[in-house]
């Protein structure tokens, strides 16, 4: 499935996307268990608003959304329910957050990327953390602080997690994960190199943009080989494949589930492509204006402009 978050009447609510129309999941269930009444006494006759609450539900409650989000769809399509206009809306025209607007935990890979001075896999991966009050959606606006001179893009494949696990072995990584969203890990490379550790670069509210879409873990094929792209205002900064991360997917949940427990909801951002046809990529301070686009095959765009703050 496709879901997402979109904020209605000053709340945020999850949807599923079907055919670039949104099925609000709520709705979409509460007549399905009216339609059905064997559901009546069923754990899950009321669902959660947020998809993070959702993803607690497990993997039952994630096959029955399914279900639902269909059934109403398709009733909607034939005009068999008259309370469309509660469950299906135009995708396009909806105020999109991050799938997750607050993960518990973001967790960052650096140097997961071959550089012209790092093309050998390290020991281990590079983790550091960013503040969940940096994340933000499709559309809304990036804000670069004063104290910013030279804030940079980071296309990166992020995963959602989607049950707390802890110390896991590789072959289990994929079962606890929700699914997969493009992420765009800005820093300030000034600020980053002040010291040893780059975290004062990287906490700006508005530097982690997410989304606009969660793909479960069946609507991507191989998320080991997907392309990658960043645009700025339409120029390609960077391009690559996550077949080049030293790390891949299994490999990183499985490192990070023996350094701290992972829970249903933390977003695992694994790393940027340093390198374009083998080179470093453009430097590309971005300013009051541009526009920034990333992209990975099949997971579409995750469109931001940018706003200077007043000096």
């Amino acid at each position: 499935m496709q879901l997402f978050s979109y904020i209605s009447k000053g709340q945020v609510r999850s949807a599923r996307l079907i055919d670039q129309s949104g099925i609000d999941i709520c709705n979409a269930a509460k007549f399905y268990f009216q339609a059905y009444n064997k559901f009546n006494t069923s754990q899950y006759q009321v669902l959660p608003e947020k998809l993070e609450d959702l993803l607690l539900l497990g993997s039952e409650a994630l096959k029955l959304i399914s279900t639902a989000t269909d059934w109403a769809a398709e009733c909607c399509r034939q005009k068999m329910i008259s309370a469309c206009d509660d469950i299906i809306f135009n995708f396009n025209q909806a105020k999109l957050t991050a799938p997750i607007m607050r993960p518990g935990k973001v967790i960052c890979i650096a140097g997961n990327y071959p550089a012209l001075n790092k093309m050998d896999r390290p020991e281990y991966p590079t983790v550091f953390l960013k503040p969940s009050g940096g994340v933000i959606g499709h559309h809304q606006s990036i804000l670069i602080p004063p104290i910013c001179e030279r804030v940079a893009y980071e296309v990166e494949l992020a995963i959602v997690i989607g049950r707390k696990c802890r110390n896991i072995q590789l072959e289990e990584a994929y079962s606890v994960i929700a699914g997969y969203t493009l992420a765009n890990d800005l820093g300030d490379r000034l600020l980053e190199k002040r010291t040893t550790q780059w975290t004062s670069g990287k906490m700006f509210d508005t530097f982690t943009p997410m989304g606009p879409i969660m793909f479960t873990v069946d609507e991507l094929a191989d998320v080991n080989n997907l392309e990658m792209l960043t645009k700025v205002n339409d120029q390609v900064v960077q391009k690559s494949n996550t077949s080049q991360m030293f790390f891949d997917v299994p490999h990183l949940v499985a490192y990070l589930s023996t350094l701290t427990t992972l829970e249903c909801g933390d977003v695992i951002l694994t790393g940027s492509p340093k390198l374009m046809n083998g080179q470093p990529n453009p430097e590309c301070d971005l300013r009051d204006g541009d526009v920034i686009e990333v992209s990975i095959e099949g997971m579409g765009s995750l469109i931001n402009p940018i706003i200077t703050e007043n000096r």
